[in-house]
């Protein structure tokens, strides 16, 4: 075969891979104020926003009606009608909430009843707070010093719950009307589209849009091969249906609007049958129009894996609440928003101590649809600061909020969530990920579809391209990754949209700029911004942490095990002493431990990525030599455990080399001990 021949063979197969429409996917230029913009969003020469749409006609979708009341509304200022001060005693938990019952008996007068005052000092609640009734807000005296403080005691609780689980009592509605869907495609950021039988709605009704799961689409996903340790997993049942709850906004013959853009597209090529199932909902609202505000809500720190923390801070289960200005201490899977048209704003969460183990919490968790995460601050070691749950259909606005912590991620979390923001978010010791997880959990596979990071910082970039989707990156300073599914070594999965990769765009933020178009510049006011630049917008006391210091062998080079979160089947006594992490931290003198004669005992590191290794060290602790009579190491490699070495005896030091191989996760598990095993280091290397 000719050279030139082998160039045109080359060529026709990048074009067969790639078709042309992808190289001439819309890109960033410099825009007609000298700015850098991205064609995907820009303001046009009138200053309104200019929108590129796919070829099937999807586009990024407008965020701006995130946030209490559909966005751009200010947070009211209920009055005060009662006052608790602190008893002093060792639980107030009663006392607060004989005033919050009193004030929920209140009539409502212009949406409220009014607020419950807590005065400054310290309550100490045993119980949770809870608030059931609309029009109610619960407000303290000031989150920080001086303030209110809730200190948590007691059994496991969390702090303060708004209503009910909003998505779970709309999922049980009945369809009293329905019709389908009859549009060949409806795309993503679409307002409109056409039913076989509009008789019987009207404007002003609320209906939900029931996206079925149907093989034809788990096939597209390639979500129907899952399988972990030989075992099929389940992405999503097809006795499961996505729903999205909208109003009708108009109606023209069988052609339906409506208030909010559609976060997913509905394709009937793969969703028929049965097709997209539109349906009158008949289900009375959950609670709303519930504040909590100024509070500083407290729990001892503590060196644990989040399952077992014992408090959480808030959950909000109903719609057009709020919480603003509240200090989160210590509290795991501190905030969870099942409700609609929520603001969170001004939230602090602080973690003294890194969660343990390979599962991760989620600060903030978003369960429900329109919610604007604004201005929030989390810090803490191996968390997932924001995730989004199963099936959570956009708009979510996560904006300009900042997040430190080693190991700790950005992530919506599972089973194909759509139409997510992240605007001008900081994470620069961490990363910001659209992915498909695949096997992890039970099989969460892909997690979002149709998400947008816009000029966000992170130390890193996993943004995937779901079959039929998009997602984007646009204006984010950080590093790109590319990996294959969660827990297989291949094939890499074809990247989502990075453009503008390293510099900021024009607007500085898209969530603004949408809010200011839709509703005027006394929208972003309201909701407390008086400029969209990245003056305002930027965090100036937020600093990258130091990297950590990681044992060099100078022969094998870097530990790549070190610091990583693991799990173990079990440790000695009841204390983190001899806990799984201090065989990974560097330290001579710590190291971990089990119960006697428990065997097996498993150690599993998650290396948080594929991660080449060739070579284990394990050590035993000075004095208990000798203890481990036989081992084995696995690695997790395409989604299945596979053996890499087997010993008897460890001894001071004993390495293990073996051919090398991509893996994810790394389990040494002893199968028989002398009294108890003591492992001070357990050291991972790539050579």
């Amino acid at each position: 075969m000719t050279q030139a021949l082998q160039i045109g063979l080359s060529l026709l197969s990048f074009l067969i891979c790639f078709p042309l429409w992808t190289v001439q996917t819309p890109s960033a230029r410099i825009g007609d104020g000298n700015a850098i913009v991205s064609d995907w969003v820009h303001p046009g020469r009138d200053g309104k926003l200019v929108y590129s749409s796919t070829p099937s006609g999807d586009k990024i979708i407008d965020f701006s009606y995130a946030g209490y009341m559909g966005g751009g509304v200010a947070l009211p200022d209920v009055p005060v009608m009662k006052t608790v001060k602190p008893s002093g005693g060792t639980d107030d938990t009663e006392l607060i909430q004989k005033a919050i019952d009193e004030v929920a008996a209140l009539p409502r007068i212009n949406g409220f009843r009014g607020a419950v005052l807590l005065a400054p000092g310290t309550f100490t609640c045993s119980k949770t707070l809870t608030l059931s009734a609309s029009g109610v807000v619960l407000r303290g005296s000031g989150s920080g010093a001086g303030g209110t403080t809730i200190k948590m005691v007691g059994e496991k609780h969390c702090a303060i719950v708004i209503g009910a689980t909003a998505r779970a009592q709309r999922s049980t509605q009945e369809k009293s009307l329905q019709t389908n869907i009859t549009d060949a495609y409806v795309p993503s950021g679409a307002q409109s589209f056409t039913v076989a039988e509009s008789e019987g709605f009207a404007v002003g009704d609320t209906i939900v849009i029931h996206r079925p799961t149907t093989a034809a689409w788990l096939k597209l996903m390639q979500m129907d091969n899952l399988k972990r340790d030989g075992e099929r997993q389940t992405f999503i049942a097809t006795t499961r249906s996505g729903q999205t709850e909208r109003r009708i906004k108009a109606i023209d013959g069988n052609r339906i609007t409506v208030d909010v853009p559609l976060s997913d597209s509905y394709d009937a090529k793969y969703l028929n049958p049965p097709g997209t199932i539109v349906t009158k909902s008949n289900l009375s609202a959950p609670v709303s129009q519930i504040g909590i505000e100024k509070i500083h809500i407290q729990c001892p720190p503590l060196e644990i894996k989040y399952t077992d923390a014992p408090y959480s801070a808030i959950r909000v289960g109903g719609d057009d609440c709020w919480v603003n200005d509240v200090y989160c201490e210590e509290t795991m899977n501190t905030t969870e928003v099942s409700g609609n048209r929520v603001t969170m704003q001004q939230i602090v969460v602080k973690h003294t101590y890194p969660n343990l183990g390979a599962s991760k919490p989620s600060d903030f968790s978003i369960q429900g649809c329109q919610i604007l995460i604004d201005r929030c601050k989390a810090s803490g070691g191996n968390t997932y600061f924001v995730w989004t749950g199963s099936l959570v259909s956009g708009p979510n606005v996560v904006l300009n909020s900042s997040f430190s912590g080693y190991g700790s991620r950005l992530q919506p979390h599972q089973r194909w969530a759509t139409g997510l923001l992240f605007d001008n978010c900081r994470v620069p010791d961490g990363g910001i990920d659209f992915l498909n997880r695949g096997v992890a959990g039970s099989g969460h596979g892909w997690t979002m579809g149709w998400g947008v990071a816009w000029n966000c910082l992170a130390k890193t970039y996993v943004i995937q391209q779901p079959p039929g989707s998009y997602n984007w990156a646009i204006g984010c300073v950080g590093e790109r990754q590319q990996t294959a599914r969660l827990f297989d070594t291949s094939p890499i999965l074809p990247e989502g949209t990075f453009d503008a990769f390293g510099n900021n765009v024009a607007p500085q933020s898209l969530y603004l700029a949408q809010l200011e178009e839709r509703l005027g510049p006394q929208a972003s006011k309201n909701v407390g911004y008086t400029s969209n630049t990245k003056g305002l917008l930027e965090d100036k006391t937020l600093a990258k942490l130091p990297d950590l210091r990681h044992d060099e062998d100078p022969e094998l080079g870097k530990d790549v095990a070190m610091y990583r979160p693991v799990n173990a089947s079990g440790i000695r006594g009841t204390t983190r002493e001899f806990g799984a992490e201090k065989a990974l931290d560097g330290n001579p003198n710590t190291y971990w431990a089990t119960d006697n004669g428990t065997t097996p005992a498993t150690f599993e590191v998650d290396m948080e990525g594929p991660v080449v290794v060739g070579a284990a060290e394990i050590c035993e602790a000075a004095g208990f030599e000798g203890r481990v009579l036989e081992y084995r190491i696995e690695g997790q490699v395409d989604s299945d455990w596979k053996l890499l070495s087997q010993g008897t005896t460890v001894g001071k030091r004993k390495l293990d080399r073996f051919p090398k191989e991509t893996v994810w996760k790394v389990r040494l598990t002893i199968m028989k001990m002398k009294e108890y095993s003591a492992v001070q280091k357990f050291s991972l290397y790539m050579k």
